[in-house]
């Protein structure tokens, strides 16, 4: 929104007759949206290092792609520590 609109927006709401509780209850709801908005950026700003030439990787990485997966691995889990841990 563009600061035009949100004056508009600020203007209007002034306008209105909110009780402190109907004031209470608009705050909350923009923070909760605000914090999800806030959320969703930040995931889409983690950015994954390229891997060096030279990364040797561990002997339990060795052990889970040189023979069989346990039955109980979880792919999706182990993908998603391994890249958060690369991008730290």
């Amino acid at each position: 929104m563009n600061a035009i609109s949100l004056n508009n927006l600020w203007s209007y709401l002034q306008g209105l007759s909110l009780t402190a509780s109907n004031q209470r209850w608009l705050a909350s709801h923009l923070m909760e949206a605000a914090e999800s908005v806030e959320k969703k950026q930040h995931k889409a700003e983690l950015v994954f290092p390229k891997i060096p030439k030279d990364y040797k990787p561990s002997a339990k990485v060795m052990a889970m792609t040189c023979g069989p997966l346990p039955k109980d691995f979880d792919l999706d889990k182990e993908l998603d520590e391994m890249w958060e841990e690369r991008a730290r």
